[in-house]
């Protein structure tokens, strides 16, 4: 969520108008004649006209007044113009100069300049507010806002807790303040809040850090989290935040009353992909039934062998459903895409050819692998990898992925330097050569014996110099022999970047030797236990190799994403973690996965890095 100052200012007109007249009564500058009309119900226009007209403090209060009020309605041009106005600040008493340093950083903020912002704020140190509580406050949050714009969560967190720990803000400040603590512990790694919670020494800090542990532990279910927000309250009562919740969990009880009641799910059933949707989605309807009465009922629509998605859908929209989860293959999505508005909210379990979203009411879902690839490509740029190789299957399929990879390595400032195809039944040497420019040397050693056929030459084939990291789509069965392969034409020292198709998903170390090195992204369902639906499911379905796997994923995923749609759309939630990875939601209704990093090392995938932590 990105913060904005246009929502806080009109907290503060009211504040900086008594303020300015507090200057006044204190400064050694002549006194001026007051201005014929109220600063207070003047129009930003008449407060730039009358501080046109004067000059000295009385200008600089006038033009401050327009400044303030041109920010809270996002005119940051003509606010940019006025600050230019704003001369010889230094004769002017110093709570003017620090309420004119304050406008400065929220108008760097509202430009984008959020390093400007914070060095503005951090110059300015917080000793000066201390003897003026109500310019302390501002200072603290809009310091908080500077920081949460950077990234910097910790710091953010910080000034506000000691904002709401000075007590000088009013009912509606102590909502935003407590809107924005929310956003900023929320983005805390596990990790990171566990050392913030070491040193939380007050019982505000320590409060807001079991809020977000207990919200962040029931994050697969929303009537849970209501569950645990309400013993929260009972234990910490006495907490700012028990009597004033921040906003998005004030609002996950309306969520949770309107949530959908009736689901249809629409999947191929005759198709593994669709069963094992199926058995995904039912195992996490089970597992809430567990916890609450409250499930949706549930119709399930065969849609397997269709070609036209429009009876089954009126079909599914006639039985009363009020969500309908579906359809998957790409063909019934297209057709769904066409319709101006569709009657009820759909969860699409694919993406349209067309990635711009022109139906209202269609959300759309699945395991695309265009988002792997960016994440490897961003895993290997951060790395600081600048050319790249790519290995691929021969098919119209993998060419389209190959070329998505290229386009987000270029548009990152990465060079692809070389590239190679294998088919079903490929000597893998061949295409390692073709790959390393190795063939290129083998034939330059030809031409030399050509010219000199009766002297002995000695001759080593040498790999090109310039890949700086392969990135390969393969099975496990292809990666076993292509990294092998690698290392014995000389290029086992390269790093290698896969997606998840190179995992088949079960923990085999004498058979995945091979693979040793590569780093590859999948899903949390596969690589993690984080989940507690998995050890159930384990029990419970048939053993399955990955691709099975991450398509139940997908279904547990879209189970619990029935009741957080509308939370997506309305901006209350950012990121959700799923089985699938982190789920987000662009503005097209496209929602995306943020994966987990693994490596294999002696033969397992070995978990390296995590993608992601909830966002409530």
């Amino acid at each position: 969520m990105k913060l904005s100052t246009m929502r806080k200012a009109p907290l503060l007109l009211p504040l900086l108008f008594a303020l300015l007249q507090a200057c006044g009564s204190t400064t050694t500058v002549p006194e001026q004649s007051a201005p014929s009309f109220d600063p207070q119900d003047a129009s930003i226009g008449e407060l730039v006209r009358a501080a046109n007209a004067t000059d000295g403090l009385e200008s600089a209060q006038l033009r401050i007044l327009a400044l303030e009020a041109m920010i809270a309605s996002g005119d940051n041009e003509g606010a940019t113009r006025q600050w230019t106005l704003l001369n010889n600040l230094e004769d002017y008493p110093e709570t003017l100069q620090l309420r004119a340093a304050l406008l400065e950083a929220q108008l760097a903020l509202r430009n984008g300049q959020t390093a400007k912002a914070v060095s503005l704020l951090t110059e300015t140190a917080d000793t000066s507010f201390e003897d003026r509580p109500e310019l302390l406050s501002e200072y603290l949050l809009v310091l908080g806002q500077a920081y949460q714009d950077d990234g910097q969560y910790e710091l953010a967190l910080a000034s506000y807790l000691r904002l709401g720990e000075t007590g000088t803000a009013n009912a509606g400040v102590s909502l935003n303040v407590h809107n924005e603590i929310w956003d900023a512990i929320t983005r805390f790694s596990p990790a990171q809040l566990d050392n913030f919670a070491s040193t939380a020494n007050s019982y505000q800090s320590r409060g807001w850090v079991e809020l977000a542990r207990v919200v962040s532990s029931e994050q697969y279910s929303i009537r849970s989290q209501l569950d645990a927000i309400r013993q929260w309250q009972r234990i910490w009562s006495q907490h700012p935040a028990s009597q004033q919740l921040p906003q998005r969990l004030t609002k996950l009880e309306l969520s949770w009353q309107q949530r959908p009641k009736h689901i249809a799910l629409i999947l191929p059933l005759q198709d593994s992909a669709g069963k094992a949707i199926q058995e995904g989605f039912l195992s996490a309807y089970y597992a809430a039934l567990d916890i609450s009465r409250d499930v949706p009922k549930i119709s399930v629509f065969d849609s397997s062998n269709l070609s036209n998605v429009y009876p089954i859908y009126d079909a599914a929209v006639a039985s009363g459903a009020d969500l309908i989860i579906g359809p998957l293959y790409k063909q019934l999505v297209n057709q769904l895409q066409q319709l101006d508005e569709l009657p009820v909210p759909t969860l699409a379990l694919n993406y349209s050819d067309d990635s711009i979203n022109l139906s209202n009411n269609l959300t759309q879902f699945g395991l695309a692998p265009e988002d792997e690839i960016e994440q490897a490509a961003n895993l290997a740029w951060q790395a600081g990898y600048k050319n790249a190789a790519i290995i691929t299957p021969q098919s119209s399929d993998y060419q389209r992925l190959q070329q998505a990879f290229a386009n987000s390595w270029a548009s990152k400032g990465g060079n692809l330097v070389s590239q190679s195809t294998f088919g079903g039944d490929t000597d893998y040497a061949d295409v390692i050569k073709r790959l390393m420019a190795i063939d290129s040397s083998e034939a330059r050693r030809d031409r030399i014996v050509d010219l000199l056929p009766r002297s002995r030459v000695e001759f080593t084939p040498r790999r090109r110099g310039d890949i700086d990291f392969i990135f390969l789509i393969a099975n496990p069965r292809e990666g076993r022999q292509i990294k092998p392969t690698l290392a014995f034409y000389f290029a086992g020292d390269i790093p290698v970047y896969a997606l998840p198709s190179i995992y088949d998903g079960l923990d085999n170390p004498s058979v995945n030797q091979d693979l040793n090195g590569i780093v590859f992204t999948d899903a949390p369902w596969i690589l993690t236990g984080y989940d507690p639906l998995k050890t159930n499911a384990a029990s419970s379905l048939r053993p399955a190799q990955g691709p099975v796997q991450r398509f139940r994923a997908m279904g547990i995923d879209s189970f619990r994403l029935y009741a957080r749609l509308q939370q997506f759309n309305d901006g209350d939630i950012a990121t959700l973690p799923g089985a699938t990875g982190i789920l987000s939601m662009d503005e097209n209704g496209r929602i995306h996965r943020r994966l987990e990093v693994a490596r294999f090392i002696e033969g397992k995938a070995t978990l390296e890095d995590r993608a992601g932590t909830a966002s409530d």
